[in-house]
């Protein structure tokens, strides 16, 4: 399956995020957010890995990646998509903390995310 463990490494914590969203918990909400974009990171350094092939692969000799980006014809780009991405994961994981820690230091942790 292509990108099935990009799909995971995503969407578990999406749903999560959603989820807490819903029940209005912040730092439920805060903590899904973070681990979603925790996960940018590892997925750059395999998007980053597509023509090297250097990293190890679970179920398959091809990365995903290489696949795609072959398909897409972006397999040249490999490296500037997975530092892009890589650099969305690390934005998003600071301003999660930062929207987080502004909220803790106004004592609006325990208030709902947005007003309703």
């Amino acid at each position: 399956m292509i990108l099935g463990g990009t799909i995971g490494e995503l969407l578990v914590p999406l749903l999560c995020a959603i989820y807490f969203f819903c029940q209005r918990e912040t730092t439920g909400f805060a903590f899904s957010t973070y681990w979603l974009f925790e996960n940018f990171p590892y997925i750059g350094s395999y998007m980053a890995d597509a023509r090297s092939a250097a990293l190890p692969l679970v179920g398959s000799e091809e990365s995903d990646w290489t696949i795609l980006f072959g398909q897409w014809g972006l397999l040249a780009e490999d490296q500037k998509i997975g530092a892009i991405m890589r650099t969305l994961g690390w934005l998003g994981m600071l301003a999660t903390m930062t929207w987080l820690a502004n909220r803790v230091r106004h004592g609006e942790a325990s208030k709902r995310p947005w007003p309703s």
